[in-house]
């Protein structure tokens, strides 16, 4: 017989329990690290991975980076202060032919991040392509690729069908070393694309630039101090989806800044040129005039801080300077796109900078840095300095307040003269209690490891540390009880389920080991300058504990009386490691030490309620038993609760 998920087991399967409960255990977990796509954000559409294929996505280079040189007559370039590329063009007249080439190049997106992408002219964007309203634009394309491929003109409209590169209904596919003449007449002003035509891979692997027509008369709002080109993109690299996201072909925090000064008028030039994510550019201390859209002049005002961009779209507009000078940031808005697995900053950030002040742009990432990365500290492993922190001493008196509410629910042990049916119910309410414990630590163990996996997909080292600490915790909370009990099952005829304090003692090594990792929670917070939290924690866990207790204590009612010095044993053993695990977490961070801890506890209480569960059977598994089961489920759910509305969970 199961009930609410609770193995059946018998006497006579006490020996390979242990084993058995490793096995599921140890299964669920590989579950979980099969399947981080859960996790990862704009996967919907990626698909199902070929166990025979190779590595997912563009893949980052490591050693050496190698040197790409020129194609032979392309055109050359120069920087722009957008930190795009200008290709300069041979000029004959109103004539400008420029030489575009597909090529492969290593290019990097930021420190510690190179890839060979798919490049024009060896850049990305491709080089940038400046004409003037009523100009002749030729473009020799050639394709250095290793894959056939074509250019399309996106928004131009006054060319032929046959230059409008799509393979197949417009045109033939260029092919490796092939090469194709498009050529147009400017004659709309405003802000164009050009780009592959091939699938979103290639076109998010680098394959891609922008066209400016300048106008032969600009509009009042066209007179503008500074230009400043913005193409937004996406990348796949070590993923089936886009994964990267950069602006002007760099991630933050290797984005080049919008440079100003107090005063002036600016134009940015918008284009999203991603293949799937829509983008919502953010600018802080500043206001957006839209002047065109799809290079199309918009003729009402709108005036916005927050301005939407649909792959494809290109979006023109002016900000006035007017703000107090400093650093003052732009970004996307949706925060799948700048932030990475660990939750630092990066893809799509700049700033607006007021020439004359100090350039802070990439201050966000240092400072976030210092707190994300190392765990609330500074060189060293030094607390880092926090005026509002909660001192030490206050946090280890709090700390220990949490632990030792576990003394609330042990008394019952000395309850003398039980029936066996209130003996019963005890038990049940006991598992009850404790199979919420299991669901719950489960949770709050792989949850974590699960985010690294994903992480992990995405760019970041795999979380060997994490996974291990895993593995082990449930190996050492499994075997290592069952070795303790078939070593006391030597020594005598009895089981622990026959030693009532000794399955007492099981189980408060198990909440031990749980509670150590709430300590941390607790230390941590406090130490951060959290204090609201913290004490939130302090509050939640101190009620929680005292349910914990009954936990303890429920195998024992009716069958033995503990001494008070037993049962302040398994208070210290039981509650203890919340002291503890405040003062660990008061000083330094380590996910994979509260992971470990946890997984030890899952596997413990594993152990524990299936011999609780013999210990029902025997007893009799009653309406008034299974009832009792979930009112303990309930409570510690209610307890817990409380924890998560203070901050915890």
């Amino acid at each position: 017989m199961m009930m609410l998920g609770i193995p059946n087991f018998g006497k006579r399967d006490f020996a390979s329990m242990p084993a058995v409960c490793l096995i599921r255990a140890l299964i669920v977990a590989v579950a979980v690290l099969a399947f981080p796509a859960v996790a990862l954000a704009d996967a919907d559409e990626a698909a199902a991975p070929n166990p025979n294929a190779g590595p997912v996505g563009m893949q980052p280079l490591t050693g050496p980076i190698p040197t790409a040189t020129p194609f032979p007559g392309e055109s050359r370039l120069t920087r722009r202060a957008d930190g795009t590329y200008a290709a300069i063009p041979q000029v004959r007249g109103t004539t400008k032919t420029f030489t575009i080439v597909g090529r492969p190049a290593p290019w990097t997106l930021k420190p510690g991040l190179t890839v060979i992408a798919k490049t024009y002219n060896g850049v990305v964007p491709g080089p940038t392509l400046v004409v003037n309203q009523g100009d002749r634009v030729v473009i020799n394309y050639r394709n250095e690729l290793d894959v056939p491929d074509t250019i399309h003109l996106h928004g131009i409209h006054s060319f032929p069908v046959d230059m409008d590169g799509v393979p197949g209904s417009s045109q033939a596919m260029v092919p490796p070393h092939g090469t194709y003449r498009y050529a147009f007449t400017a004659d709309q002003p405003g802000t164009f694309i050009y780009h592959t035509h091939d699938r979103k891979a290639m076109l998010d692997s680098g394959l891609y630039g922008g066209i400016i027509v300048q106008p032969k008369h600009p509009r009042p709002e066209e007179h503008v101090a500074r230009d400043y080109l913005e193409i937004v993109s996406a990348w796949y690299i070590k993923s089936a989806s886009e994964s990267e996201f950069t602006i002007n072909g760099k991630e933050y925090p290797a984005t080049r800044p919008i440079d100003v000064k107090r005063g002036e008028l600016i134009r940015l030039r918008w284009i999203n040129i991603s293949a799937e994510n829509f983008h919502t550019m953010h600018t802080h201390g500043h206001y957006m005039t839209i002047i065109a859209r799809d290079a199309m002049p918009v003729e009402t005002k709108d005036v916005e801080d927050t301005v939407e961009i649909g792959p494809g779209q290109r979006i023109d507009t002016t900000i006035l300077a007017n703000a107090h000078p400093g650093t003052w940031l732009v970004h996307c808005h949706v925060l799948d796109h700048i932030e990475d697995g660990q939750g630092m900053p990066n893809g799509l950030i700049t700033a607006l900078h007021y020439v004359g002040t100090p350039n802070r742009t990439t201050a966000m990432y240092v400072a976030m840095t210092r707190t994300m990365k190392g765990g609330d500290t500074v060189s060293h492993g030094a607390p880092a300095p926090n005026a509002g922190k909660m001192s030490f001493g206050m946090t280890a008196l709090l700390g220990a307040f949490a632990g030792l509410t576990i003394f609330l629910g042990l008394p019952i042990a000395r309850a003398r003269k039980l029936k066996p049916a209130t003996v019963n119910i005890l038990n049940a309410f006991a598992i009850g209690i404790l199979v919420y414990l299991v669901i719950e630590i489960s949770m709050n163990a792989i949850i974590p490891v699960n985010r690294a996996v994903a992480a992990w997909h995405t760019g970041a080292a795999f979380p060997f540390a994490l996974v291990s600490a895993l593995a082990a915790g449930l190996v050492f909370g499994l075997v290592g009880l069952g070795a303790a009990s078939t070593a006391l099952v030597k020594r005598s005829a009895q089981t622990a389920v026959e030693r009532p304090l000794v399955l007492a003692a099981l189980i408060a090594v198990g909440i031990g080991a749980h509670n150590f990792a709430e300590g941390l929670a607790i230390g941590a917070s406090a130490a951060s300058g959290a204090t609201a939290i913290a004490a939130g924690l302090i509050v939640g866990f101190a009620l929680h504990n005292a349910t914990e207790g009954f936990g303890v204590a429920a195998p024992l009612a009716g069958k033995v009386v503990p001494s008070w010095a037993q049962i302040g044993l398994a208070g210290l053993i039981a509650g203890g490691p919340t002291f503890f695990g405040t003062l660990v977490g008061y000083v330094f961070s380590s996910p994979v030490l509260s992971v470990l801890f946890l997984a030890t506890a899952i596997g413990a209480l594993v152990f524990v309620i299936g011999e609780l569960w013999s210990v029902l059977k025997k007893t009799g598994v009653t309406v008034a038993a299974t009832s009792m089961v979930s009112a303990g489920f309930a409570l510690a759910f209610i307890t817990e609760l409380i924890v998560d509305l203070n901050g915890g969970g």
